[in-house]
């Protein structure tokens, strides 16, 4: 197991609102844990929301991980119970202070303990999966185009020029309590996993991203070389990309 993980500012925005943390060393038997976060909020909320959003559920993990270990299940409670906490807290601070007020961000965590991958997510980042060179959307879209999408009334490649395309539907932080998604996927040898915000999914289709990606290159390259695309074709956002590699027998 091994990942790389990399953020930009884009070419029209002037603040990163992103934030990420990717694991460098796996130990096997023990979990491998990668987080990706976009905020959103006016003046410098947007950056705070994110950048505690992935503080604080590192932190949380770090501090319970002894509480929760020997079940697959815990694990999955723990997950679930530190986005609570997390969207808690960003919760309290934004009511607490007027410039942070309505901040909200993004999060999504995939967790990795042996040969199983537990993601929890909330917002429109999202999580590729490529295996046997198939690439799929492992997570959903908490947005309002998603929405769209489903009961019908636009069709799927209207989603990225659509207005409103921004707009999300369940956020971390702009209410006291959060629905959080929590899925369960078994890996195999030779998968990858793809993090990313939306400014490298708003900008790249699924077939630029795995292409990029399978090119006979390292993580650093393949993670530049998906920024580099999506700055080509415009850079309207923040894009951060995290790639997650199994490599090895599970």
């Amino acid at each position: 197991m091994r990942a790389y993980g990399s953020s930009n500012i884009g070419l029209i925005r002037k603040t990163n609102e992103d934030a990420f943390y990717y694991q460098d060393n796996y130990e096997k038997g023990k979990p491998f844990v990668c987080v990706i976060a976009d905020g959103m909020g006016g003046h410098n909320a947007g950056e705070v929301a994110s950048k505690m959003a992935v503080l604080q559920f590192i932190d949380f993990y770090e501090r319970n991980i002894k509480n929760y270990k020997n079940s697959f299940n815990n694990y999955a409670k723990l997950v679930k119970e530190a986005f609570f906490c997390v969207n808690k807290n960003i919760y309290l601070e934004s009511i607490k202070k007027p410039e942070y007020t309505g901040m909200g961000t993004t999060l999504t965590v995939v967790f990795i303990i042996d040969n199983k991958m537990i993601i929890g997510h909330v917002g429109d980042s999202r999580v590729y999966m490529i295996r046997e060179s198939h690439i799929e959307k492992i997570t959903t879209d908490h947005s309002y185009v998603a929405e769209l999408i489903k009961n019908g009334t636009i069709k799927p490649e209207e989603a990225s020029s659509h207005p409103q395309k921004n707009l999300i539907t369940r956020a971390i932080g702009t209410s006291y309590t959060i629905d959080v998604d929590i899925n369960v996927y078994d890996l195999k040898n030779g998968d990858y996993m793809i993090m990313c915000t939306d400014g490298l999914s708003n900008m790249l289709n699924q077939t630029e991203i795995k292409e990029t990606v399978l090119y006979d290159n390292d993580l650093i390259e393949k993670c530049n070389a998906l920024i580099g695309l999506a700055n080509k074709k415009g850079g309207h956002d923040n894009i951060t990309v995290i790639i997650i590699e199994v490599m090895r027998e599970v």
